[in-house]
C-alpha cells in the first residue's frame, strides 16, 4: 500500500481529479455531452484577468473577442486530441496536444507539391509580394534651411547655376554637412523613401540621367540632386523568385486546410456563453447566440 502511495502516476491522477474537481466548483467545467463546450463566466473571468495582468488594462471587445476565439479553439482541438489518443504515454499539457494535432494537418498539406501552374498564377495574383524596387544611383548636396527658408532656397539656385556653368565643379566641396554621404550607389527605392523621405524620392523619379535639379526637399533640408543611374522596379519571372512563391503559397495553403478542419470540427459541436451579469455579448463565430 505504501509503495503504491509513493507511486508518481497516483500522485498525477489524484491532482488532475482535484483540480477537475475545483474547476466544476468554479464553474469552469459544464458537465453534461462532451459535444457540448459551455464558455462559463468562470472560464471568461480569468480569461480577462490573465489579460489584465499582462497588459495592465482589460481587452478591448475586439481583444475579448480574441481571448474566446482562441480558448474555443484550443478547447475543441483539446478535446479532438484526446479522442484520437494523443496523450497515451505523454504527460504533456493541452496546448502542446493542441500543437500536435495543427502540426498533423500541417504535415498532411506541405506534402501537396504545388504545380508550376499555380505557382506562376499565385505569382500573379500577388505581384506586389515580389515585385523587385527600382534602384538608384545619385549624387546630392545639401543646405540647411536655417531659420529663413528663402535663404536656403536662394543659396540652393546660386550652387545650381555654379553647377550648370561649371560641370567640372567638386559638389562634395558646397552645401553644408550632412549625415548621409553625398554620393549614393545602387539605394533601393525602400531605402530612399526611408532615408530621405517620400517627397525626395517622387523628386528623384521625374530627373533626367545626368543632370543637376533642384531644390529638392527632404526630411533634413533642400537639396541639390543628379541621378546618375536609375534601374526601374519590376516583377520578376517565377524562376527568380520560385523559392519564395513556393514557400508562401505552401504556407497559405497550410493556414486555409487548418482553418477548414478547425470549422469541421467545431461544428460537431454546440458552444454557449453564460455571459457574466452587466457584460454586454459579443458575436464570437461558432458560438449559438
Amino acid at each position: 500500500m505504501r509503495r503504491l502511495l509513493k507511486d508518481p502516476l497516483v500522485h498525477f491522477l489524484f491532482l488532475g481529479g482535484l483540480l477537475f474537481g475545483i474547476g466544476f466548483l468554479r464553474g469552469d467545467v459544464a458537465p453534461g455531452n462532451s459535444s457540448r463546450i459551455a464558455i462559463t463566466p468562470g472560464v471568461i473571468q480569468r480569461l480577462v484577468e490573465s489579460f489584465r495582468l499582462t497588459w495592465q488594462r482589460p481587452p478591448t471587445e475586439t481583444e475579448f473577442r480574441g481571448l474566446v476565439e482562441e480558448y474555443l479553439k484550443e478547447e475543441v482541438l483539446y478535446r479532438e486530441a484526446m479522442e484520437m489518443g494523443l496523450d497515451r504515454d505523454d504527460q504533456i499539457i493541452r496546448r502542446r496536444m493542441r500543437q500536435k494535432l495543427e502540426f498533423l494537418t500541417s504535415d498532411l498539406v506541405e506534402s501537396i507539391e504545388p504545380t508550376e501552374g499555380e505557382l506562376e498564377a499565385y505569382l500573379d495574383a500577388n505581384p506586389d509580394l515580389y515585385r523587385q524596387d527600382a534602384v538608384f544611383s545619385f549624387t546630392q548636396i545639401y543646405f540647411r534651411e536655417q531659420d529663413d527658408p528663402d535663404v536656403a532656397s536662394a543659396r540652393v539656385r546660386a550652387a545650381l547655376r555654379d553647377l550648370r556653368a561649371n560641370p567640372d565643379t567638386d559638389p562634395e566641396a558646397m552645401g553644408d554637412s550632412f549625415m548621409l554621404p553625398a554620393v549614393q550607389r545602387d539605394i533601393s527605392e525602400r531605402r530612399l523613401r526611408v532615408e530621405f523621405g517620400e517627397e525626395f524620392a517622387e523628386q528623384l523619379m521625374d530627373f533626367q540621367v545626368g543632370e543637376w535639379g533642384g531644390p529638392v526637399s527632404s526630411a533634413f533640408g533642400l537639396h541639390i540632386a543628379r541621378l546618375d543611374e536609375f534601374q526601374p522596379g519590376r516583377l520578376p519571372e517565377l524562376h527568380e523568385v520560385r523559392d519564395a512563391v513556393y514557400r508562401d503559397l505552401v504556407g497559405v495553403r497550410t493556414r486555409e486546410a487548418a482553418q477548414r478542419y478547425f470549422d469541421g470540427l467545431l461544428s460537431q459541436y454546440t458552444v454557449t456563453v453564460e455571459w457574466p451579469e452587466g457584460m454586454k455579448p459579443v458575436s464570437i463565430p461558432g458560438v449559438v447566440p
